[in-house]
């Protein structure tokens, strides 16, 4: 009888050790992307548009179309009748500070599509990343962080422009930036900053990277 328990314990012992099933885990699942409808795939999903009251008389609006995009086979379309200013948003994004990510954008301009004329010393970026920044359903001290051409990080409102006009083919806007003390949200959106006409935007993406990746400096106002 011992020797029949033995030898059962060794068939049952080889069964476990050589069983791919019972030695190895499964694989963990891929992570979820921090925007899920970054690349439009899935139409205007998770999005919304923002106009505030000085851009309600230009016809902002948006759509997804499959003219020419970026990658796979949609983009976001963002158009005004005038100069305005206004932005697609989409769902906040839990953060703590001190984090580093990456956030990045491609987009382009239709041949006919301008920015307005910096007048009054007011910013005419023409095209930037938002990250509305909050802490308990607030706006968080300090600012929202702005991603504009040149890959100008900026506080408050974007950085001075890098061109008075909108590229005509597809351009990548992106930058590392870190979470600040009071901070435990983060609202991504795509904003046509004072264009008007048609601007195109595809794979935006915000990705979470190791607190070692340097963090792109924020762009200081030229003095002179």
């Amino acid at each position: 009888m011992k020797l029949l328990k033995l030898i059962g314990f060794l068939v049952l012992s080889c069964v476990a050790i050589h069983n791919p099933a019972a030695a190895d885990p499964a694989p963990a699942p891929p992570a979820s992307p921090l925007i899920s409808n970054g690349g439009f795939e899935s139409g205007n999903s998770g999005w919304s548009i923002f106009v505030p009251d000085e851009s309600k008389s230009a016809n902002c609006r948006f759509d997804v179309v499959g003219n020419a995009p970026h990658s796979g086979t949609n983009c976001i379309r963002l158009q005004s009748d005038t100069f305005a200013r206004f932005c697609i948003g989409s769902t906040f994004i839990p953060v703590q500070p001190g984090e580093h990510y990456h956030v990045s954008v491609w987009y382009k301009g239709d041949p006919d599509a301008t920015i307005r004329p910096v007048t009054a010393g007011i910013s005419t970026a023409g095209f930037v990343i938002r990250l509305y920044l909050r802490q308990g359903n607030a706006d968080a001290q300090g600012g929202h962080f702005f991603i504009g051409p040149g890959n100008r990080v900026a506080r408050i409102s974007p950085a001075d422009p890098t061109s008075t006009t909108l590229p005509t083919s597809w351009t990548q806007i992106e930058a590392v930036v870190e979470i600040p003390p009071g901070v435990d949200e983060i609202g991504p959106a795509l904003f046509s900053w004072w264009t008007q006409g048609t601007i195109y935007a595809d794979d935006f993406s915000i990705e979470k990277v190791d607190a070692s990746t340097p963090v792109t400096p924020l762009w200081q106002k030229n003095s002179g």
